[in-house]
C-alpha cells in the first residue's frame, strides 16, 4: 500500500515539476537572473534562474577555484567578456546586482558595463555601472534624467582576494555594498535611465577590462536590505535560484521519508 502512495505522489510530483511553464517562477528575493558560470566547457553561459543566457565573447578562460565552485578568469583585454542580451527585466523598477570578485592589482577595471556596445556611448542613459578606480576602490555610475550619480568606494578590492559586491537601487536612492557592509549611499536624483543595451561583464568597450577572476553573478527585481544580502552573499545564489514549485517536491519527499 505504501509502495502505491509513493508511485502515486511520484507521478504527481513529476506533472507538477514538467507541466510548469518554464520561466513563470522566479527565485527567492526576486532573483530573476544568476550566473554561477559552473559549465565545464564551451562559450555559452547559462541563467540558473531565468532564461536569460549569455556568452562569452573572445577568450575567457575557466577555473575551478571561484567562490562558489567554478569561476571565469578574466585577462584585462576589453575584446573578451560575457554578453547577456537585453530582457526587460534588467530595467527594473528597483533592483539588486551583486557580484563576487578577485581582483589583480592593474589600473582601470570593469565589473558590469549597460550602455551598448560602444564607447563613447551615443547617449549616456546608464542603469548598471560598476567599473574599479585606478586606486583600486570601486565605482558605481547611474544617469537618472540630466542627473549623473557617483559613489566612490572606500575599501580597495585590487589586491588578489575576494570581494563582495552588491548594488542596490530602492527607486529614490543608490546604495553600495562592499563585503556585507554599507560603504555608501547617494540620492538617485530621480528615476533611473532604462535602455534597451546588453549587460557586458568584466568589460567595457574600447580598453577597459577585469583582471582576474568574477564568480556569483546575480539580478534580483528587489532591493535587498544589508541582511539579505549578507546571507546571499554567505549562501550563495543557488540557494536562491530554487523556484516554489520545486521546493513543495523537496518537502514532499521529506515527508515520505519520515514515514
Amino acid at each position: 500500500m505504501l509502495k502505491k502512495v509513493i508511485l502515486s505522489i511520484t507521478f504527481t510530483c513529476s506533472v507538477l515539476v514538467f507541466s510548469t511553464p518554464a520561466g513563470t517562477h522566479a527565485g527567492k528575493l526576486g532573483l530573476v537572473s544568476a550566473w554561477t558560470f559552473e559549465e565545464r566547457r564551451g562559450d555559452e553561459i547559462k541563467d540558473v534562474v531565468g532564461r536569460n543566457d549569455g556568452e562569452i565573447v573572445g577568450k575567457l578562460s575557466r577555473t575551478f577555484y571561484g567562490k562558489f565552485g567554478s569561476a571565469i578568469r578574466f585577462s584585462g583585454k576589453s575584446d573578451s567578456y560575457i554578453r547577456i542580451p537585453h530582457r526587460d527585466v534588467f530595467n527594473a523598477a528597483s533592483y539588486t546586482f551583486v557580484a563576487w570578485v578577485k581582483l589583480k592589482p592593474a589600473s582601470w577595471q570593469y565589473i558590469v558595463w549597460r550602455n551598448g556596445d560602444v564607447w563613447p556611448e551615443s547617449e549616456e542613459v546608464r542603469h548598471i555601472d560598476i567599473w574599479i578606480h585606478d586606486a583600486g576602490y570601486p565605482v558605481f555610475m547611474w544617469t537618472a534624467g540630466q542627473h549623473k550619480g557617483q559613489l566612490d568606494g572606500k575599501t580597495v578590492i585590487t589586491d588578489d582576494k575576494w570581494h563582495h559586491i552588491a548594488k542596490v537601487y530602492d527607486g529614490d536612492k543608490v546604495m553600495m555594498f562592499i563585503d556585507g557592509l554599507l560603504e555608501d549611499q547617494k540620492a538617485s536624483g530621480g528615476t533611473l535611465d532604462t535602455n534597451e543595451s546588453p549587460i557586458w561583464i568584466g568589460a567595457r568597450p574600447e580598453g577597459i577590462a577585469a583582471t582576474g577572476l568574477i564568480d556569483e553573478v546575480g539580478f534580483f527585481t528587489q532591493a535587498l536590505s544589508e541582511e539579505e544580502i549578507n546571507v546571499v552573499k554567505n549562501s550563495g545564489l543557488s540557494d536562491f535560484a530554487e523556484v516554489e514549485a520545486a521546493g513543495k517536491v523537496t518537502t514532499t519527499w521529506a515527508y515520505l521519508k519520515t514515514q
